[in-house]
């Protein structure tokens, strides 16, 4: 017993719950009641209202015509999803500089191999996004939330335009910074 608050199974608190007693804390937060509690391993079924990824048994997935009919659907959490959390939390994996006079000229489709660069990784992995894309006229700044996503941009302008391609991996790190200039 603690102040007057029975201990389920223990008649003796043990030393750290003195210690919160003494400094007045009610509850633990190195110890979560749920495993959850922390945003992992929720149950049930999980929506995410930003990017519409759905989580059925801890496995993220995009299905658009299932969002619609989840978001209505009773017991259905709207919880915000890990990919959009590591936007959110300025968290990215990659980074991508592009650099050609050919940006220039083609803007709009250097633009649509990102987004589908994006879209395909996307498929496999929703939390693959693209955090912000800065265009400087003959330059243009890639912030991605997953590594593969910026070797995949690098990879697809290599293939489409030639040039010097440069992966630049941190060592035991999942981080990569990749150059591509022609």
């Amino acid at each position: 017993m603690l102040q007057g608050i029975p201990l389920p199974g223990r008649t003796r608190p043990t030393a750290r719950e003195i210690y919160r007693a003494e400094i007045g804390e009610k509850v633990d937060e190195c110890i979560p009641r749920h495993r959850w509690e922390k945003g992992k391993d929720r149950p049930g079924t999980l929506i995410c209202p930003r990017c519409h990824a759905i989580s059925v048994q801890k496995r993220w997935f995009l299905d658009e015509d299932r969002f619609q009919k989840l978001s209505t659907a009773p017991g259905v959490q709207l919880v915000i999803c890990p990919g959009c959390l590591r936007i959110e939390r300025q968290m990215y994996d990659g980074v991508v500089t592009l650099r050609s006079h050919l940006l220039l000229r083609n803007k709009a489709q250097a633009l649509a191999m990102i987004r589908h660069a994006e879209d395909r990784a996307r498929i496999t992995n929703p939390f693959s996004r693209l955090a912000s894309v800065v265009d400087h006229g003959d330059e243009i700044d890639i912030l991605t939330t997953t590594c593969w996503l910026a070797e995949q941009i690098g990879k697809a302008f290599h293939h489409a335009f030639q040039g010097q391609l440069e992966l630049q991996p941190l060592s035991d790190e999942k981080f990569v910074r990749v150059y591509w200039r022609r």
